[in-house]
């Protein structure tokens, strides 16, 4: 699966998943048939938000073309560094 971002704020990224093959075609119409709260489908936004922001936590996906393209709510995690001396 490749994924297309569009940057809209610090927390919001527009994320459009784009199948590469018949399987992942097959995948998408799949899950058009479905629910919008589908784990393989946040899972596939998951992937593509962690592809676009190592270390984000999707909060939220807001669809604008459902199941393709999607506005996803993020939050950064914050990592601490102890100082070894």
């Amino acid at each position: 699966m490749k994924y297309h971002f569009q940057y809209v704020s610090k927390t919001t990224v527009r994320i459009e998943l784009i199948p590469e093959d018949k399987k992942e075609i097959t995948l998408i119409a799949k899950l058009s048939q479905g629910e919008e709260n589908n784990e393989q489908l946040t899972e596939l936004f998951r992937i593509g938000l962690e592809s676009y922001n190592a270390g984000t936590t999707l909060v939220k996906t807001k669809f604008m073309n459902f199941p393709s393209v999607a506005l996803c709510n993020y939050t950064t995690s914050t990592r601490t560094i102890d100082n070894v001396a």
